[in-house]
């Protein structure tokens, strides 16, 4: 965290350096200072409770996105003792056809879902009692840090590399549960990695996306575990179909070699925002975070998104409904199927806030019932 630190404070001074405009361009915007407390969803423990402050420089106003740059510290705490720490900084926009992030997270999932490695793996109600609250749950500790730098190639074309290294520990609650009976009381996993990844991005802008493509496909080395790779592809689309009206999906998949750590096996490294899977409100709405997890994963988002009280530039009271399927592969090779599939469905509500800020609380019900979960920002 200490050495993620200080690559923050030296591409700060860096990229502020690199934003003296030339003579005949607009001056830019002066840097703002915000903070403001909010409330979010967690890993299968909500609300979470957080604050963050913002230290950020406007962009223009037709820009894709809405700041240049801006260095982000938050934090939050939420009733079953998840919490977390974090510090980010981006700049989309400072060098021109460059684009960097850095950030190092400290966070303590309190009621991560584990119920066994592989798709068939069932889940049963009868068995999770009061007297055995935690069969399904496991606890995780991480502390992570990574850099990504993209540069873009020609038009919408663009390549990033990210740097990265984690320190996971694994730990089981009181009594019995599936995690413990496979692992035992504690697993800690260390994992250094670099990922490389070709994007194209054609959306029209970057925080409300209304039209356009957001296509990548990347490969990911690891030495956590014993050494692994990874190959994966993310594919996204979005379209207007009428004023206030988005018609949204995704596709993504991925693949694991070698000996990947537990930890791995819980998300897709893909640019700039890795997707947490499978479960939860970033990757399946209708089933909980953890519920399934595998050395390969594939999994498709649909969802219409409807201003149902459009407010300009103020933000938005929109409605979501919403198609979500996906499954692992465990002890078997990946392949592009329908077999099988975890399924599920339902409707939000999104509350859009000026440009930047979004919270989706969505309802859906899928193979294990009824699941809500909130979300900060659009799924994808």
């Amino acid at each position: 965290m200490r050495r993620l630190a200080l690559l923050i404070l030296t591409l700060f001074p860096i990229a502020l350096a690199a934003q003296t405009p030339d003579e005949d361009e607009e001056p830019l915007a002066p840097w703002r200072l915000s903070y403001f407390p909010y409330i979010t969803g967690g890993v299968n423990d909500a609300p979470v409770i957080a604050a963050r402050i913002r230290y950020w420089q406007p962009a223009g106003y037709e820009d894709r996105v809405t700041a240049n740059a801006s260095l982000d510290a938050g934090a939050g705490i939420a009733p079953k003792g998840s919490r977390y720490l974090g510090v980010q900084f981006r700049a989309p926009q400072l060098v021109r056809d460059w684009r960097f992030t850095a950030a190092g997270l400290a966070s303590r999932d309190a009621r991560l879902g584990y119920y066994g490695l592989g798709n068939t793996v069932q889940k049963n109600d009868d068995l999770a009692t009061d007297a055995h609250p935690f069969l399904y749950r496991v606890g995780r500790t991480v502390y992570r840090g990574q850099a990504e730098a993209t540069r873009r190639l020609k038009g919408p074309l663009q390549v990033g590399l990210m740097l990265g290294v984690e320190s996971a520990r694994f730990s089981s609650l009181p009594g019995p549960s599936v995690f413990d009976s496979t692992f035992g009381s504690r697993l800690s996993q260390t994992d250094a990695s670099a990922r490389v990844a070709l994007i194209y991005d054609s959306r029209d802008n970057e925080f409300n996306t209304h039209q356009g493509l957001l296509l990548e496909t990347g490969a990911q080395v690891g030495s956590g575990g014993g050494d692994y790779t990874r190959l994966y592809s993310v594919l996204r689309g979005y379209l207007t179909v009428r004023e206030g009206t988005v018609l949204a999906a995704r596709l993504a998949a991925s693949g694991m070699g070698g000996s990947p750590p537990l930890a791995a096996r819980f998300v897709i490294p893909s640019w700039e925002y890795p997707i947490q899977v499978l479960g939860g409100q970033y990757s399946h709405r209708a089933i909980d975070t953890g519920r399934l997890a595998g050395r390969h994963v594939l999994l498709g988002n649909f969802e219409v998104r409807h201003d149902l009280l459009p407010f300009g530039d103020l933000g938005a009271v929109s409605l979501i409904g919403f198609l979500d399927a996906g499954r692992v592969f465990e002890g078997e090779s990946f392949r592009l199927t329908t077999d099988d599939l975890a399924v599920g469905g339902g409707g939000g509500i999104a509350l859009r806030i000026l440009r930047s800020t979004i919270f989706t609380f969505n309802f859906a019900g899928g193979p294990d019932g009824f699941n809500f979960s909130v979300g900060n920002g659009w799924m994808f």
